[in-house]
C-alpha cells in the first residue's frame, strides 16, 4: 500500500511538468521554449542524482550573480524536498547540534518580523534561509567519506580558480578604490586584488574559510600527486590571500592555522617562529601593509573603523535587547539618524553588527551556536580514531576560526556569497559528524 501511495505521488512530477511545458509551448517564441526545454534537459541528473547539484552549486556559487546563485540554491532545496515527499527519502537525523541552529533561525525569524523596516530584513533573512536550506541539503547528500571527499575538492578548485582569477587582476596593474586603503601612509599599496567577490576584505573572507581546507587535503594525501596538486591550490590562495591586502585576513588565517595545529599536529607550531622570522623577507609594500596592523591612531582606514565602531555603540545602546532589526538595511537607516555625515552599509565588526541587528540576544544565540559547534565537532571528530576525519575536521574548524578572528575587523554574515559559504562548512562539520557516527554503528 505505502509503495503504491510513493508510486503514485511520483506521477505528481511528471504531469505538472507536462502542463507547465504545454503552457510554455503554447505561449513563447519557438527559440526560447527551446532554450527553456534545454535547460531543463541540462537539470535532469540533478533529479537523477542531486550531488551533482550540490557540486555544481559549490563550484559556479563564487562566480555567478548572487541572485542567480540563491535562485540555483533554491532549486536544489526544493529538488531533495521532492526526494523526501514523493521518493521516501529519509529526512534530517536528530543531533545535539542542531537545537542551536534551530534556536538561531527562529532568533532571526523574530528579529525580521520585529525589524524597524521588514522589507529590509526580508533580504537577509531570505539569505540566511535558503543557507539553512542548503545545510539541510548537504548533511543528507553526503554519506560516505568518498562523497565528502569529492565535496570538499571541488570546494578547493572553485577557490583555486577564484583566486587564479585574481592573480589576473594583479597582472593587469588594475588600480584599486581609495576607499579600500589609506595612500598617505601606505603610498606603494596601490594594487589589490579583488578577483569575482568585488572588494579586497570579500575576497580575504572567502580565501581564509577555503585555505585551511586545502592545507587539510594536502596535510593528509599520501599520494604524490594529490600532494602535488594540493601544494599548488594551497600556495595560489595562500599568494591570492597575500595580494587582497587584507590585514584583517592575515590577522584572520594566522589565527586558523594555530587552530589547525593545535586540532591536528601539534608539531607545527614549532614552524610558526620560521614565518614570522620569514615575514621580514616580504616585498617592501606588503611588508609596510602588514605592519600598519598596530597604527591604528594614524592610519585612515582603521580610524575610520574606530570611529564607525564609537556611532554604533550609541545605536546599539538605545536598542541593546533585541536590535534594530535583521539585515544591514534596517540598521544603516537607524544609524544614519545618529550619523548622516558617515553613512555606511555595515559596521565592519560581526559582532557588533549581530547585536546592532539582533540585540544582545542574537550575539548570545550565535555564540552558543559556534561553542557547540566547536566543542561536539573536538569532542566527537578530531578525538575520534579516524584520521581522515580528523584532519578534514581540523581544516573546517580552522577556516571558520580564521572567519570569526576576520569578522573583529569585518561584518562577515554581510554578502550573500560569504554567507552561503560560511554555512556549507557548517553543513559539512555536520555531514563528517554523522559520517562518524555511522561508521561507528557499523563498526
Amino acid at each position: 500500500m505505502v509503495v503504491d501511495y510513493i508510486r503514485k505521488k511520483e506521477n505528481i512530477l511528471p504531469i505538472v511538468l507536462g502542463i507547465v511545458f504545454s503552457w510554455a509551448y503554447y505561449k513563447l517564441p519557438l527559440d526560447r521554449f527551446g532554450i527553456l526545454l534545454l535547460g531543463f534537459m541540462a537539470l535532469i541528473p540533478i533529479f537523477h542524482d542531486i550531488r551533482v547539484g550540490v557540486i555544481i552549486a559549490i563550484i559556479v556559487l563564487p562566480f555567478v550573480d548572487f541572485v542567480i546563485g540563491l535562485i540555483y540554491i533554491a532549486f536544489i532545496i526544493g529538488v531533495y524536498l521532492y526526494n523526501v515527499f514523493f521518493k521516501g527519502v529519509n529526512p534530517l537525523k536528530k543531533e545535539a547540534i542542531d537545537f542551536p541552529i534551530i534556536l538561531f533561525a527562529i532568533l532571526i525569524l523574530i528579529s525580521a518580523i520585529t525589524s524597524v523596516d521588514f522589507q529590509g530584513s526580508l533580504r537577509d533573512l531570505i539569505f540566511h534561509f535558503i543557507a539553512l536550506g542548503f545545510v539541510f541539503v548537504l548533511v543528507n547528500t553526503i554519506d560516505t567519506k568518498r562523497d565528502f571527499n569529492i565535496f570538499i575538492t571541488f570546494l578547493v578548485i572553485a577557490a583555486t580558480l577564484v583566486a587564479i582569477l585574481g592573480l589576473f587582476q594583479y597582472t593587469d596593474a588594475i588600480r584599486i578604490e581609495g576607499s579600500w586603503t589609506d595612500f598617505i601612509n601606505n603610498p606603494s599599496t596601490n594594487i589589490r586584488i579583488y578577483s569575482v567577490l568585488d572588494n579586497p576584505n570579500i575576497l580575504a573572507e572567502y580565501l581564509v574559510m577555503t585555505i585551511p581546507i586545502s592545507i587539510a587535503l594536502f596535510w593528509y594525501s599520501k599520494r604524490i600527486h594529490k600532494k602535488l596538486l594540493f601544494f599548488i591550490t594551497t600556495s595560489i590562495l595562500l599568494l591570492s590571500l597575500v595580494l587582497t591586502l587584507s590585514r584583517g585576513g592575515w590577522l584572520g588565517l594566522s589565527f586558523g592555522m594555530i587552530v589547525f595545529a593545535l586540532l591536528v599536529e601539534k608539531k607545527l607550531l614549532f614552524i610558526i617562529p620560521i614565518f614570522a622570522i620569514m615575514v621580514y623577507s616580504l616585498p617592501e609594500r606588503i611588508l609596510n601593509r602588514l605592519m600598519s596592523i598596530g597604527n591604528y591612531l594614524e592610519d585612515s582606514s582603521s580610524s575610520y573603523r574606530i570611529k564607525i565602531w564609537k556611532i554604533a555603540l550609541e545605536v546599539i545602546k538605545d536598542n541593546w535587547l533585541v536590535g534594530v532589526g535583521l539585515g544591514y538595511i534596517p540598521f544603516k537607516m537607524v544609524y544614519e539618524s545618529y550619523a548622516s555625515n558617515m553613512p555606511t552599509y555595515h559596521i565592519h565588526n560581526t559582532f557588533l553588527q549581530i547585536v546592532g541587528e539582533m540585540g544582545v540576544m542574537g550575539l548570545m544565540v550565535f555564540t552558543f551556536f559556534m561553542f557547540i559547534l566547536f566543542k561536539y565537532s573536538i569532542k566527537r571528530l578530531i578525538k575520534g580514531e579516524d584520521r581522515y576525519i580528523q584532519v578534514m575536521a581540523g581544516g573546517l574548524l580552522s577556516g571558520l576560526a580564521a572567519l570569526l578572528v576576520h569578522g573583529i575587523v569585518e561584518s562577515i554574515l554581510f554578502m550573500p556569497k560569504i554567507i552561503i559559504t560560511f554555512w556549507t562548512l557548517v553543513g559539512l562539520i555536520l555531514a563528517l559528524m554523522r559520517i562518524s557516527k555511522e561508521e561507528e554503528q557499523v563498526g
